[in-house]
């Protein structure tokens, strides 16, 4: 997909070294780097509570179904 190398990358940092300065750049980055896991840890969370719902979903169907053998059962 992406081919970064190592080239690129130190590339990257020299640019971002002579436009923030010294003084800003390791602000800079731990700010970005914070923002990233924020936007991973987020992510997470939308992921897990989607299965927990899909899973309660799929629990609940099968608990109707079951009732549904029940009731059919019980009215022969």
């Amino acid at each position: 997909m992406f081919d970064i190398g190592f080239l690129e990358l130190m590339l990257t940092a020299v640019v971002a070294l002579l436009v923030l300065g010294p003084e800003r750049l390791p602000h800079a980055a731990a700010r970005t780097a914070g923002r990233w896991i924020g936007q991973a840890k987020r992510m997470m969370n939308q992921f897990s509570e989607e299965l927990d719902r899909e899973v309660q979903a799929k629990d609940l169907a099968d608990k109707l179904r079951q009732e549904q053998l029940r009731s059919g059962r019980r009215s022969d």
